[in-house]
């Protein structure tokens, strides 16, 4: 359990997120407007603005200590030389976060980190920051996308024609009602034929030869 953990961990490790809180460091001091997440704007927000409070007392100690948080002597002799004066007489709140919309791709909440004195170039409008014109600028854009876009033709809502169903009933032969012809049976009685009275023709019977009888012929 992380109770009473305060910090975010980002899926890094220790070393990594360290080291990604010194390049967005090194980076809003060198351009004074970054675009990042919401949650990595907050966490830079405790990284960042210890060292500005440091830089409003230029003295060796307090540099060496910056130069050991940053890695990076420019970013410090900026931050001493520019920030640090322009921030004397204000006690924290030194960055402002202005969301941005949702990252392509992941939705990611975005937003804008800047210092809030900052100095405003001359594209910038006076009563607003960069990073409100910035934001304006991005809704600019995503409506004359959406204006450029071609129409889309509608489709034909209409019905098609569907044909009536013949209403009209299959006409119905009808039976033939005509009693089949049932054929008369003949009754004329089978001939028998006459039985054969005639008395079987005897054959002769050759009278029988003695043995001896043979030798008178």
């Amino acid at each position: 359990m992380r109770h009473r953990k305060l910090s975010r961990r980002f899926s890094r490790t220790s070393s990594h997120r360290i080291a990604m809180m010194r390049n967005l460091s090194i980076s809003l001091i060198e351009h004074e407007i970054i675009k990042t997440t919401v949650e990595k704007g907050k966490e830079l927000r405790r990284f960042i603005e210890p060292l500005i409070t440091r830089a409003k007392e230029d003295n060796l100690h307090n540099r060496r200590l910056v130069i050991s948080e940053l890695n990076s002597k420019e970013a410090a002799k900026k931050l001493f030389s520019d920030l640090g004066p322009r921030f004397k007489e204000t006690n924290g709140g030194y960055l402002r976060l202005i969301k941005a919309g949702f990252r392509e791709g992941d939705k990611a909440d975005i937003c804008f980190v800047e210092l809030t004195h900052r100095e405003d170039s001359e594209n910038d409008l006076p009563e607003k920051s960069l990073a409100e014109n910035k934001v304006e600028k991005d809704l600019q854009k995503q409506t004359s996308s959406k204006a450029k876009e071609p129409e889309v033709k509608k489709a034909d809502t209409k019905e098609p024609k569907v044909k009536k169903a013949d209403t009209k009933e299959p006409e119905v032969k009808k039976a033939d009602t005509k009693e089949p012809e049932v054929k008369k049976a003949d009754t004329k009685e089978p001939e028998v034929k006459k039985a054969d009275t005639k008395e079987p023709v005897k054959k002769k019977e050759k009278a029988k030869e003695s043995w001896w009888s043979r030798f008178f012929k």
